[in-house]
């Protein structure tokens, strides 16, 4: 709650009352728990018989998903009837500010690239090629499920190609199999995998180019610090750039220290031809705050990024909302 505080005292004008009224005349406890608090500790609502309410003070161009927590079961709120799946197996309600916009062409676009499979090592691995994909870089993206269920990269990327915004690209979508070790301590195996043999199979599948500066990697969260640290340890083969989406950079457990993975000596293996585009959430906490530390100690190598904020929290229509900028950071001409 600290870094909403910090939000209601430094920028008044841009916030407002919002209130999430509950009914329910059986009820002991309710509570609410969303993006406004990192979905942590559930809030008590205050009560007055069978109304329970609880209000807050949100930025108007804020997108907040949420839960009730009733009686220790956390239930949509009924009160409100728009819900999005949360990519995790179930839904979360939604409540958006008046001035928020969802701008991305997430549709799907007019020329399709052409979705494939590829067997490697045990997984299954999705391509979306263009017709013509012969000397095209690539761009591999862990989660690579999630980001073509909720993420859309096919059709974002693709609607970016026909409007001119960026040159095409063969897309790599990798499923983990153990993710927190794949993207945490095991990430040498992991990028070996990759390395040796996902990308050599689709440039064979496709014709892609294969060659460092035309290799990108991207993910979220998790994902996106495993593009961080696999930049940072194989430069020879990848160069070209990394779309990093809320890095999970400040999650010690996974022995992945911020001053550890991306600490300005690591930093410094980079690339320097690589394009490094991070972006983030106003509501993600201490993932908020070490990616802040992230963006200041680029600007104070003095190495070129991109960047983007949204007040959103760790979803991935928030993910997918800030997709269009990092793309064209990347792949713009």
């Amino acid at each position: 709650m600290v870094g909403l505080l910090l939000r209601v005292i430094l920028s008044p004008q841009h916030l407002e009352p919002v209130v999430f009224p509950y009914y329910d005349e059986k009820a002991k406890s309710v509570s609410i728990a969303g993006d406004f608090n990192a979905w942590s500790e559930p809030i008590p609502m205050a009560t007055k018989g069978a109304r329970w309410g609880k209000s807050f003070f949100l930025p108007d161009n804020a997108r907040i998903e949420y839960k009730i927590v009733v009686d220790g079961k956390w239930i949509l709120d009924p009160e409100n009837p728009a819900k999005i799946d949360n990519g995790i197996g179930g839904e979360n309600s939604v409540w958006t500010g008046p001035k928020y916009r969802f701008t991305v062409h997430d549709k799907a676009p007019k020329h399709p690239m052409t979705r494939s499979e590829i067997k490697v090592g045990g997984r299954t691995i999705v391509v979306f090629a263009p017709k013509q994909s012969t000397g095209l870089p690539t761009l591999i993206y862990g989660d690579g499920p999630n980001y073509e269920k909720n993420g859309r990269i096919q059709n974002v990327f693709q609607n970016l190609v026909e409007r001119g915004k960026i040159r095409p690209a063969v897309i790599v979508l990798v499923p983990p199999i153990d993710r927190m070790k794949e993207y945490g301590n095991d990430w040498r195996p992991y990028g070996e995998f990759i390395f040796g043999q996902v990308l050599p199979a689709v440039c064979k599948a496709t014709g892609a180019s294969g060659k460092a500066a035309d290799t990108f990697m991207g993910g979220s969260s998790l994902g996106g610090l495993i593009s961080l640290r696999l930049a940072e340890e194989f430069p020879q083969q990848l160069a070209g750039g990394i779309h990093c989406q809320s890095s999970a950079i400040q999650w010690s457990a996974l022995g992945l220290k911020y001053n550890e993975a991306a600490s300005r000596a690591k930093l410094r293996q980079i690339s320097g031809h690589t394009r490094i585009w991070i972006d983030w959430g106003d509501f993600e906490e201490k993932l908020t705050e070490a990616n802040v530390k992230l963006s200041q100690d680029l600007e104070l190598m003095r190495r070129p990024f991109g960047s983007k904020t949204t007040p959103e929290g760790h979803t991935w229509t928030a993910w997918r909302n800030r997709m269009e900028a990092g793309l064209t950071y990347l792949f713009g001409k």
